[in-house]
């Protein structure tokens, strides 16, 4: 790739060698078929469980489009405002809940859409679909800004025509897409191998403690292998928190996981390892490192003598403890749970083993950052 002249307008900054010239702008409308597709009367059950897929919003998230979970028949088709389009048709989401609006992805199967979903198919003497989906794509945040205002931010089919796309010749389109192509492989490949790891740890842990459970050890209650204490005096203070990683995080036990970081530092948990626990949700953590907390309904577990945290970490996600009801469980359910104990030997094994497959997990999640913030990078010096 080589540099390119960075002040003159409608170059990109990186490029591949033996292209030049500006690269030209038109409007999405000018260079594409625009519409929308409907959704056929769910009272009607001959419209639907067909054989045409049916895609969604939810479907919708800077990917190619292979699987959808509704299919439409050929008469929910003719009778519905929907619309069967070929594959390479790019969609973008008109409305949707949460950051769903102005994401784009792009059909590997000819299907049929509701009405939220903008349909953009492409002329493909002037445009590459799949140089059009990336270029798209990087702009997800400049083409949500572009929203009707009011009670419910709105893409329009108007709004998506007026789109201005800025793209070369297509012999360099077709690099530039071949290029990514082969990059989205590999973070996808990527991804499989960090699933297909995540899914030997839980068939491994599986094996362990149904072992364990059958290898006639002694129980203990929970009571009596783990300390809690209250979060109170490592509950943050301030939820303006920062992105940057040199402070102290502040954790949550659910999905989330890591909310931020802070730099008050004052009541920071720094006692070692232990186990964040949602005394409502009972969803759990591991942690190894000093933080804060945001939630007073935090539990905070530490082992007794002859006990590997770890271990009882795994126990705990093996047993896969969950509940929608909004009550406290630590000490009134979880306390008096029996659980079968080994040694301390055997504890160590199991707790190690399951901690070389986390390292890998981590491992492998590292180098997936690192494909997609490379393609970050591209997509921004790539494009216009």
């Amino acid at each position: 790739m080589t540099e390119e002249n960075k002040s003159v307008k409608n170059f990109p900054n990186l490029r591949f060698p033996g292209f030049e010239g500006g690269w030209k702008v038109k409007k999405l409308g000018d260079v594409s078929n625009i519409s929308s597709g409907g959704t056929p009367n769910r009272n009607n059950h001959s419209y639907w469980n067909g054989n045409i897929p049916w895609v969604t919003t939810s479907l919708i998230d800077f990917n190619l489009i292979e699987t959808t979970d509704e299919y439409i028949t050929n008469e929910g088709l003719k009778n519905s405002s929907a619309k069967l389009f070929p594959k390479e048709t790019l969609l973008m989401a008109m409305y949707g809940q949460g950051k769903t609006r102005g994401k784009i992805g792009m059909l590997n199967i000819e299907a049929s859409t509701n009405q939220a979903c903008g349909a953009i198919i492409i002329d493909k003497s002037i445009l590459n679909p799949f140089f059009a989906f990336q270029n798209l794509a990087k702009r997800y945040d400049e083409i949500r800004d572009l929203s009707n205002q009011g009670g419910q931010e709105n893409l329009s089919g108007g709004i998506i025509k007026g789109i201005e796309i800025i793209f070369p010749n297509l012999l360099e389109q077709e690099k530039i897409s071949s290029f990514f192509t082969f990059i989205d492989k590999r973070i996808q490949t990527q991804k499989k191998i960090i699933e297909g790891l995540k899914t030997l740890k839980i068939q491994s842990r599986n094996k362990l403690f149904t072992q364990i459970i059958k290898g006639g050890y002694e129980r203990f209650t929970v009571e009596e292998i783990l300390n809690y204490e209250q979060p109170t005096k490592y509950i943050v203070s301030s939820t303006d928190y920062s992105s940057d990683n040199s402070l102290i995080p502040v954790l949550t036990a659910n999905k989330a996981f890591l909310l931020g970081y802070t730099n008050e530092d004052w009541g920071i948990y720094d006692k070692g390892k232990c186990i964040i626990l949602d005394d409502f949700t009972m969803d759990l953590k591991y942690v190894d490192f000093p933080f804060k907390i945001k939630s007073s309904a935090i539990k905070l577990l530490t082992s007794k003598k002859n006990i590997d945290l770890k271990f009882v970490f795994e126990y705990f996600s093996f047993l896969n403890m969950s509940s929608n009801e909004h009550k406290r469980h630590y000490i009134s359910e979880i306390q008096p749970m029996f659980l079968n104990v080994p040694s301390e030997k055997i504890q160590k094994n199991i707790s190690n083993f399951l901690s070389k497959l986390d390292e890998k997990i981590n491992l492998e999640n590292e180098l997936l950052t690192q494909y997609e913030n490379q393609k970050k990078y591209l997509l921004q010096n790539l494009f216009v």
